[in-house]
């Protein structure tokens, strides 16, 4: 099946546009059209990617004007019509898809849980820090983001001792103050982590008390 590869070379009205016609099978994901793109037509083509399989959490990108992981992501399941890829926003950009998710490790508390190799669902050590939260996210205030909320809830959870100082970081005026309760986190995240749940937790602590 022939498919259009259209990617938004950097953030906003300002990116410039690539556009690929690729052949590629029912089994073809996001990540596999580019790197055939690359190998074959365009050797400069910049985006990240590591595992091939929803682990690493590296390959995120807009598909559609969604936060997506491309690796997980396959041709056939998409409206018809061009793909359309872009980096994510609330990144670093360095150029094409690659990003560096740096302002999503800055916003984390100091916690032990978030990007642990151990993996179980609904659990902060299944977060693969893909950013894919903080892209779907709406606000547009100062907001810390969900991954960080998240993690702050279950720290508090596995450390009762250190609560006060969890909700204290979750009642800043960019914390769960400045949430919009779209829940969208929770519906883009690859790993079921449930950020939205979360941040509704220490919203009933946070506003109870």
């Amino acid at each position: 099946m022939k498919h259009i590869v259209r990617i938004m070379a950097g953030p906003g009205e300002s990116a410039a546009v690539r556009e690929f016609g690729i052949e590629a099978d029912s089994r073809a994901t996001v990540l596999d059209a580019l790197e055939s793109i690359r190998t074959d037509r365009a050797p400069d083509l910049r985006y990240r990617h590591s595992c091939h399989h929803g682990s690493c959490g590296t390959c995120g990108a807009m598909i559609n004007g969604k936060p997506r992981l491309m690796c997980l992501t396959r041709l056939a399941d998409l409206p018809p019509g061009p793909v359309e890829l872009a980096p994510l926003p609330r990144t670093v950009f360095i150029g094409d898809l690659a990003v560096l998710p740096s302002p999503l490790f800055d916003s984390l508390p100091d916690t032990d849980y978030i990007g642990s190799k151990e993996r179980s669902a609904d659990r902060m050590e299944a977060c693969i820090e893909c950013g894919l939260c903080l892209a779907g996210c709406p606000v547009t205030r100062p907001f810390v983001g969900p991954a960080a909320l998240a993690a702050a809830d279950r720290e508090r959870e596995e450390h009762p001792d250190r609560s006060a100082e969890m909700l204290a970081f979750a009642a800043r005026p960019d914390g769960v103050e400045a949430c919009q309760a779209t829940f969208n986190c929770s519906r883009v995240c690859p790993q079921n982590v449930g950020p939205g749940r979360r941040i509704k937790n220490l919203k009933k602590s946070i506003f109870s008390s």
